[in-house]
């Protein structure tokens, strides 16, 4: 009986770690960070094509879209990103400095720093920085290879920027 209940135990902890994950998932107007799009998905989301895109020399595959000051990082994965005759890459990370864009469906360049406050997961202010950090939790804190960073103007505690990367390894 003792083994039955400790195993009930396992499972609900493993399911309620499930649940606070699927809270935290990094989201820019509807795209998840690291998951996969078309070409036409990334446009349609964004705002269309993109100012001007680049290719990175360094990483082949790898193209930053820029859209007037904001950029975003798309990443080809090889053989996995070839689906039903169409190519997808798999969404980086981006530098936002305007507002036309919303990270966790809710926060802004413009929106008063406090606002991260309201969002799951864990912040840390880093004046040196004048940024705040958001991860998912302490025990996740850069175990996912992922930064998330709001800079802020330090009088006004206003979003100036807003950076999400990955670490590909």
């Amino acid at each position: 009986m003792k083994r039955f209940v400790y195993i009930f135990v396992c499972v609900l902890a493993i399911a309620f770690n499930g649940n606070a994950q699927e809270k935290a998932k990094v989201i820019v107007n509807g795209l998840q960070v690291c998951d996969m799009y078309t070409r036409a998905q990334m446009y349609e989301a964004l705002g269309g094509v993109p100012t001007k895109i680049e290719a990175n020399i360094e990483e082949p595959g790898s193209f930053s879209f820029y859209y007037g000051k904001d950029m975003f990082y798309w990443r080809y994965e090889g053989l996995n990103a070839y689906k039903d005759g169409i190519d997808h890459h798999c969404f980086g990370g981006c530098h936002i400095y305007t507002d036309r864009y919303v990270v966790f469906d809710s926060i802004r360049v413009g929106d008063p720093i406090s606002k991260l406050s309201a969002l799951h997961g864990e912040t840390e202010d880093m004046p040196e920085l004048g940024c705040v950090e958001w991860y998912p939790s302490k025990a996740e804190r850069n175990r996912d290879g992922m930064d998330v960073r709001f800079y802020y103007n330090e009088t006004s505690r206003i979003i100036s920027r807003i950076e999400i990367f990955v670490y590909f390894l």
